[in-house]
């Protein structure tokens, strides 16, 4: 997924009113029409992101009933609380662990919602699955394939929402960049959101071109999609080559190249000057336990030893 520059969302709305909600909806959806039983209403979003991965906390008070057309971006939607019933394209959703909102149709059944939805850019996500044409992508489930690929969706799904909610963490252009990719995979494989693509034959020169890509762009916001572009490779062919020639992933090659950047820039610091969370931070590294984890896996040693000594 090519790395874009974009613009940050942090925005939230509330009303009582139902023309003012249905307009707030359609941010995310086209021609949303929203049906309230009683006299109780209201409406509450909270949005984080940019224009390729949005998170949503969403509540609806009252009895409400809610149809809307899904066609700019695609989403996966948890319960929180509340009761729901919902449909897409005519076929029920199982509402107890997390669902897809394919392109088409879906509605929703709902009594004091709190729903929280993490939508994709329907473009950006066919690029990101090799494919520049939308309508290729067969989204053939509607909840996650296996209990194992839910839980690994849902871990996912933990890091990158605590990334779209701190402030400093979102406006990291490396750091959401990560988080961004994670999520298009973790979606793409929970959900078997699939296309066919014939990938170009796997050749080390390919894998080199992508070698030599990474180490030119290594501090920069650099996706799967960058590296696919620049090696002359869709990602799954990229990934297949990686795996082939090198044995690790283009995300695993990736994160060895950075940990050898804050080795370099730890062994060069003070610790007057500098600390192992700005430079891991520095390097694209939101979690310092996790970083401290993978560092010591590369080179047998804590961060903090490489900058005392």
């Amino acid at each position: 997924m090519a790395a874009e520059s974009s613009i940050l969302i942090d925005a939230s709305s509330a009303t009582t009113d139902v023309s003012e909600a249905e307009q707030t909806l359609s941010d995310l959806w086209d021609h949303p029409v929203l049906s309230v039983s009683g006299d109780t209403f209201s409406l509450r979003r909270r949005t984080h992101g940019d224009h390729r991965l949005q998170l949503t906390a969403l509540e609806l008070s009252g009895e409400t009933h809610l149809a809307i057309e899904v066609n700019r971006f695609v989403g996966v939607a948890e319960l929180v609380d509340g009761s729901l019933r919902a449909t897409s394209n005519d076929e029920i959703l199982d509402v107890g662990a997390p669902f897809l909102l394919r392109p088409g149709v879906a509605e929703a059944w709902a009594s004091n919602l709190h729903a929280e939805l993490l939508t994709f850019d329907l473009d950006a996500l066919s690029r990101f699955a090799g494919t520049d044409a939308a309508a290729s992508l067969r989204f053939d489930h509607r909840g996650a394939v296996s209990p194992a690929l839910q839980r690994s969706w849902e871990l996912t799904v933990a890091h990158v929402s605590g990334v779209l909610r701190d402030a400093e963490l979102r406006a990291n252009d490396l750091i959401r960049q990560a988080a961004v990719d994670a999520a298009y995979a973790a979606a793409l494989a929970a959900f078997a959101i699939d296309v066919e693509v014939a990938d170009a034959p796997v050749v080390p020169r390919a894998v080199g071109r992508a070698q030599e890509f990474i180490a030119a762009h290594i501090a920069s916001p650099l996706s799967i999609g960058d590296i696919a572009e620049a090696s002359g490779l869709s990602v799954r062919g990229l990934q297949s080559a990686f795996q082939r020639t090198l044995g690790v992933t283009p995300a695993g090659y990736v994160r060895s190249a950075r940990l050898a950047g804050a080795r370099s820039d730890l062994r060069a610091s003070s610790t007057e000057h500098d600390t192992v969370a700005a430079i891991a931070r520095r390097w694209g590294f939101a979690h310092l336990p996790r970083f401290a984890q993978h560092y010591r896996a590369e080179f047998g040693e804590q961060p903090s030893e490489t900058l005392r000594r």
